[in-house]
């Protein structure tokens, strides 16, 4: 798995590619980084989201989740997803 591409991350001013089954987004700050930084606002939580890949132990069926961390919440597609809410399957 190590070096090998998950997914693209693709933003309006960013690409990332995921090498890992999941990562965080937000703010990086004093207190540690992400692994996708959204800027300094603070609107944006030091964690605000997760995405992340089903099936741990490699058997997953390639979908992908997104878990919001943030205080603020996030909008998906039009929806509002609350922190503490249960994983957002993501279109493919």
């Amino acid at each position: 798995m190590s070096g090998s591409v998950v997914a693209r991350l693709e933003g309006r001013e960013f690409e990332y590619l995921m090498k890992k089954r999941s990562v965080t987004i937000g703010r990086n700050s004093s207190q540690g980084s992400v692994d996708v930084s959204m800027g300094h606002s603070s609107f944006i939580s030091r964690r605000h989201l997760e995405i992340f890949s089903a099936g741990e132990d490699g058997t997953g069926s390639g979908d992908f989740y997104l878990r919001c961390l943030g205080k603020n919440g996030v909008f998906v597609d039009g929806v509002f997803q609350r922190r503490g809410a249960p994983p957002l399957q993501l279109p493919r």
